[in-house]
């Protein structure tokens, strides 16, 4: 397995980026910088805009990523050059906009540039974000630009089966903390991970993932070694070749000393 992998790709949050610190591990920062050193390629897969990983530690923001994948996958970056996007089909988005207006579905929604609600939304949705994030949408009517991805907010059931009616013209993601992810139809991580691997003339095989929550399944699924966080979902872990140890308890970096890669 050791000379098979020739890139890692790595969710941000649950994965790299521990909440309970609101930092990366110290054995994982060892553990990216080595990699580096023994010649592997290092992407991240996220489902945060690139405004969102601004307040992410200096350590991230300055580590020399071969690849980030932004929106789910739908803002495809090789170093800080954009090669893909796949924005939201822009009459999908305006019917899912209008929903949200007239059911007061709270929702936000990112560009290229930035993250915005579209319409004033409560206090605690807003001290959630921030508390995930350490940042805040402001808000900010849409006004026809590209949207790469939507976080949705359902207060009932009726909410979550109207988002849900539109599951032909936009790919969904629910995760268990009430929030529906919405990015373009087809798209996900993995998506991002299979144009890089062309990009770099590599197999499927040759990739290995990081993960911990549902958006990370068909990363994990089609990646050549699919890696859940000891700390993921249980869905993913189901998914996944191997089940390392929790963020927080060094699973990394114990992994990947495991696998030979460090």
């Amino acid at each position: 397995m050791k000379d098979k992998i020739k890139a890692i790709f790595f969710d941000v949050d649950g994965t790299l980026y521990s909440h309970r610190f609101h930092d990366i591990p110290e054995s994982t920062k060892e553990t990216m910088i080595k990699l580096k050193q023994q010649g592997y390629k290092i992407g991240i897969s996220t489902s945060r805009c690139r405004y969102e990983t601004k307040n992410l530690p200096r350590f991230f923001r300055e580590f020399p990523f071969d690849a980030a994948f932004y929106d789910g996958g739908a803002l495809v970056m090789e170093k800080n050059q954009m090669i893909h996007k796949a924005p939201i089909d822009k009459n999908a988005l305006k019917k899912l906009l209008q929903m949200a207006e007239k059911d007061q579905i709270p929702l936000r929604y990112s560009t290229v540039e930035g993250d915005h609600f579209a319409y004033p939304c409560d206090w605690q949705i807003k001290d959630n974000f921030f508390k995930l994030y350490l940042n805040m949408p402001i808000v900010k009517p849409y006004e026809g630009e590209d949207v790469f991805n939507v976080l949705a907010y359902p207060k009932t059931k009726e909410h979550l089966e109207k988002i849900y009616s539109m599951q032909e013209e936009v790919n969904i993601v629910e995760h268990g903390d009430k929030t529906m992810e919405i990015t373009a139809q087809h798209i996900d991580k993995s998506k991002g991970v299979a144009i890089m691997a062309d990009r770099w003339n590599l197999t499927m095989d040759e990739i290995a993932c990081f993960g911990d929550g549902y958006n990370d399944i068909e990363m994990l699924k089609h990646a050549g070694l699919g890696i859940a966080m000891g700390n993921g979902k249980d869905a993913l872990k189901e998914v996944a070749d191997i089940v390392c140890d929790a963020i927080d308890d060094d699973g990394i970096y114990k992994i990947c000393r495991e696998l030979q890669f460090i």
